[in-house]
Parts: structure tokens; sequence; C-alpha cells
């Protein structure tokens, strides 16, 4: 693997995020609604003092990829939604406009909080996006492992998050390889079906003394 750097999301990393994202995740609901509201996106993590944002970048200063996630998962969407609502709105309505039905499902994935069988303390990854040309690479896995290490570093000892349970065994199996265990399968509100999985980060990394 190319060697990598890997620093905190910054604002100023939302608009390259924003063309990273759909590239790698095409035809995905965010994707559709746009890079002005995939910069919100970004925007929202790097502004937010319970984040933990990472981004990779390539020897010549690309971003590559990039992990999302918060250790504070219900207050950090009720912030984002009182600070950038506005911002959301506007990115989303083209989108919104021509499928009305995309609101709500908009709406719910901002308000997204892991399941309502997540657990109570924890941190909640929320996506870990890939350039396509560097996929197999590693990549994934060294920004995951860097996430467990920071969500560690703040204190907090359980990882959480949920990704699709069909037609997504590349990546159930990529958690499952680094000892995410499967706690269960839901169904959203549209039905679309999840696995969360959680994980014990001490097990892999440790505790940081303060």
């Amino acid at each position: 693997m190319t060697e990598l750097r890997i620093s905190p999301l910054t604002t100023a990393d939302a608009d390259e995020l924003a063309r990273l994202h759909r590239a790698s995740f095409p035809g995905f609901f965010l994707s559709s609604l746009g890079e002005p509201f995939l910069r919100q996106f970004y925007t929202g993590y790097a502004q937010d003092a319970s984040a933990v944002a990472l981004v990779a970048r390539d020897p010549g200063g690309r971003a590559v990829g990039a992990v999302v996630g918060t250790v504070d998962p219900a207050g950090y969407f009720s912030r984002l939604l009182r600070s950038r609502l506005l911002g959301f709105g506007i990115a989303s309505a083209r989108a919104v406009l021509r499928h009305p039905r995309a609101a709500a499902r908009l709406l719910r994935a901002l308000t997204y909080r892991g399941s309502d069988a997540a657990p109570r303390a924890g941190a909640l990854l929320s996506s870990i996006c890939v350039a396509p040309a560097v996929r197999g690479t590693g990549t994934g896995r060294l920004l995951l492992r860097e996430w467990e290490r920071a969500v560690i570093n703040r204190g907090i000892a359980v990882g959480f998050l949920t990704t699709d349970a069909e037609n997504n065994e590349v990546v159930n199996a990529f958690y499952r390889s680094e000892g995410w265990d499967h706690n269960e399968t839901f169904r959203t509100r549209d039905g679309r079906p999840m696995n969360r999985y959680s994980k014990d980060l001490t097990h892999s990394h440790g505790r940081t003394s303060g």
C-alpha cells in the first residue's frame, strides 16, 4: 500500500470529500442529493466537537478516503439539525422537488442514531469512503483502525455502526474481519434490511491514560 497521511477532517476538505463520496457511492441515496448536500454533511463533522473524522491523503496530497463518526450520536444529530438544517434544505431542495418522497427519507437520515436497539453509550461510525482507484489497497482498513484509536483516545470503549444486510457481503465481511460483532438485523421504516455491529474497542487498542 502506498504510504498515506491520515489527518483530521477540516472544513477545507468538504468540497473534495463531496466529490469523492459521489464517486465512491454512485446510486446511493446521499449521493443522489448532490455535492452541495454532501459538502454540508462533511462540514457538519468538521465543525462539531464530538466528531471523530479523518481523511487519508496520498503522497501527492489527494484525498483518497475518509471516515466520519461521533462519540455523542444523539447530541451530534440534534446540533446538526439546529445549525445546518437551512443549509441542508437549500442543498437538497432540487432533489426533493424531483422526488418528493425523498424528504421523509432525508429527515430520517439526518436524525439517524444507529437504530432503536443501539447502545446508549458509544461512538457511532457513520461512514467510510474510499476512492474507487485505491480499493483493495488497505486504505479502508487503515482508516477504520485509526478511527477506533481516536475513539479510544476520547475515552469511549464501544463503537457501533449499521450497514446494508443484503447485496453487501464485501462490506459485512470487512467489518467482521476487523472484529466487529453482528448484533441484529432490522428493517428501516422504508423496509430496508440493515445489520448492526458493535465492537469493544479496548480489545484491539487498549485504553490510553489521560
